[in-house]
């Protein structure tokens, strides 16, 4: 394989110097929906997470509190507002231009991230993705409940979800890329052909030095 027909992108730390789970939190706490002690949950499941120790089913009914009972119309006006004031401003130029130069191959660029789809979904619209794998959302009479459905897409959950979008598509997870930053992208950097490490964790780069892949180093500006 000369290269890869399909291009998987991390969203947080990677094509951003931003936690969108984190900055979801903080957002409504600025903006009075969401309680201010919230902040002492959000590090907890934050350092969770970092130790690879995140429970994602007590994780999700937390992240979406202020989800529960609404429908996607009812939260649009704040997903944006969040995207415009705390995502947009921390998108790496470098990064950005990557998957901007990658469209020339005529391979999907697929954004994949455990942050929610409708979270993630203003951030792969400016970054020109062609398409979006992210943990799912339930609806029940097109309101949310505050659970996710099928698996969590973290950790080797990127691997089920990547694995069946390269199924669907007449191909193999050897045949794809991926960029992550974090320790837990290591399931899924070993898992395809061809493995980026992006910003990485000290651990995540002593592994990538190990294997031998290649590292790249977004600045902000």
């Amino acid at each position: 394989m000369s290269a890869p027909e399909i291009y998987f992108f991390d969203m947080d730390h990677t094509l951003q110097n931003n936690d969108s789970d984190v900055s979801w939190k903080q957002f409504l706490i600025h903006i009075g929906v969401a309680p201010a002690d919230a902040i002492q949950k959000v590090d907890f499941f934050f350092d969770e997470y970092q130790k690879g120790r995140l429970l994602p089913q007590e994780f999700i009914q937390f992240q979406l509190t202020e989800f529960i009972g609404k429908t996607p119309a009812e939260m649009q006006p704040l997903i944006e507002r969040h995207f415009q004031e705390y995502s947009r401003p921390h998108i790496y130029p470098a990064g950005q231009k990557l998957v901007a130069d990658l469209k020339a191959t005529g391979k999907p660029r697929v954004l994949l991230t455990s942050t929610n789809r409708f979270v993630a979904a203003p951030f792969a619209r400016e970054l020109g993705f062609d398409d979006l794998v992210a943990t799912e959302l339930e609806l029940v009479d097109g309101r949310f409940t505050g659970c996710f459905v099928g698996e969590y897409c973290a950790e080797k959950g990127k691997i089920a979800w990547a694995g069946d979008y390269c199924r669907k598509r007449g191909l193999t997870l050897r045949q794809a890329a991926y960029y992550g930053d974090s320790l837990a992208d290591r399931f899924i950097l070993e898992a395809v052909g061809f493995p980026y490490a992006v910003n990485p964790a000290p651990q995540l780069r002593e592994l990538a030095c190990q294997n031998g892949w290649p590292i790249f180093d977004f600045q902000s500006i």
